[in-house]
């Protein structure tokens, strides 16, 4: 059986996840600042948990953005680590897919109310300050498989209005509550959710029997907002 390590560190929340042949085990945290004493913790632990040996991987997945500059940073670096050392593939997924995985799984689970009879389109915003917003569209279906509807991009907040407006998504995850006002057109859709490393791991098991995985050195991060925008931001903190 496939041997598969998910690493989640896109938002405030940190996670991994680890499939074998003993099961599956997780861990999550949602502590902001604190995913680099955080993740290799957690790889520790979820390994020491069913008694496995990271040589024996068959396979790792990290999320690839959009999301936190200083998070996506983090769980890339884990993951460069031990793809060179393990000289293993690895399969990259959009955030933002993973948190309508994540959110689709509650839904099931009933730990969130279901928005809509049958098939969904599900919108995801996520903060990128300035102004800005992460968004992706995503079609769910009444088995729960999710499919790209429109790709993940960036949009100021007046065009991220303009589209929900244009795509009437039935669900809007994320951080749309920074993005619509309480009580504004659209607040009853909206469902706050952090991706879960959980949900990246059934998407990379999916894709990695289908081919899909990759060598670490043809992976980027995506961070749809250039990589100069972020040490603009890093220079405005520490003045």
């Amino acid at each position: 059986m496939t041997s598969i390590l998910a690493i989640e560190t896109s938002t405030d929340a940190c996670s991994v996840a680890l499939h074998s042949a003993s099961g599956d085990v997780f861990r999550y945290a949602q502590e902001p600042r604190s995913h680099t004493q955080l993740v290799m913790k957690m790889i520790n632990e979820v390994l020491l948990e069913l008694s496995m040996e990271a040589n024996k991987l068959d396979a790792l997945s990290v999320s690839v953005g959009p999301g936190s500059f200083t998070g996506l940073r983090i769980g890339f670096a884990a993951v460069q680590g031990l793809a060179f050392g393990l000289d293993i593939p690895v399969v990259p997924v959009s955030s933002l897919e993973v948190m309508v995985a994540t959110y689709t799984r509650k839904m099931r689970d009933n730990s969130l109310p279901d928005k809509s009879d049958g098939d969904q389109t599900v919108m995801v915003v996520l903060d990128a300050r300035m102004g800005e917003f992460n968004c992706g569209c995503y079609n769910v279906n009444c088995d729960g498989q999710i499919s790209t509807y429109h790709d993940d991009r960036l949009l100021k907040a007046e065009d991220a209005i303009k589209w929900i407006q244009e795509l009437s998504p039935s669900a809007i995850i994320g951080d749309g509550d920074k993005l619509i006002p309480s009580g504004g057109g659209w607040s009853d859709l909206l469902t706050h959710v952090y991706p879960n490393a959980v949900d990246l791991l059934g998407i990379a098991l999916s894709r990695y029997n289908k081919g899909e995985g990759k060598t670490i050195s043809s992976i980027d991060l995506v961070y749809l907002r250039g990589t100069e925008a972020w040490q603009k931001r890093k220079r405005i903190r520490e003045t």
